[in-house]
């Protein structure tokens, strides 16, 4: 093979190579006034609220509020390209819960404390549960 020939093979590999590479790279995304639901796959039942929340940006991450399913909480987190953390304790009402909304909302309050991680477009908490984003209206 003649050497410009060669050189020019290897210039579009490269090219090609770092393409991938910031594609790979680029996996967090923009929380900015977002709206979050947890999907009914992880608890497989229905008629029974989900927790949800909402991310407003602030000048110290994020604010985030919302429900367990029965109460309400709020907080504050940050985000770090692949994981939300919230700060503990968040502000969270206290009315009583019965039977199976009462459990979620234990594991959600438990599994919270740690990092919800990015899982492709959605936010899987540490007991594996999943959070979708709401589509925005814009």
């Amino acid at each position: 093979m003649n050497k410009p020939l060669m050189m020019g093979l290897t210039l579009m590999m490269g090219v090609g190579l770092s393409a991938c590479a910031s594609k790979q790279a680029e996996t967090s995304m923009d929380l900015a006034n977002s709206r979050w639901y947890m999907s009914g796959d992880y608890y497989q039942i229905a008629d029974i609220k989900l927790p949800a929340f909402n991310l407003e940006q602030n000048e110290q991450g994020y604010k985030i509020s919302g429900t367990t399913g029965c109460n309400n909480f709020f907080g504050q987190a940050s985000w770090d390209g692949q994981q939300l953390i919230i700060e503990q304790p968040l502000a969270l009402t206290r009315k009583m819960c019965a039977g199976m909304a009462n459990t979620i909302e234990a594991e959600f309050v438990e599994a919270i404390a740690q990092p919800l991680t990015l899982d492709g477009e959605q936010l899987r908490l540490s007991n594996g549960a999943e959070f979708k984003r709401v589509p925005s209206n814009d």
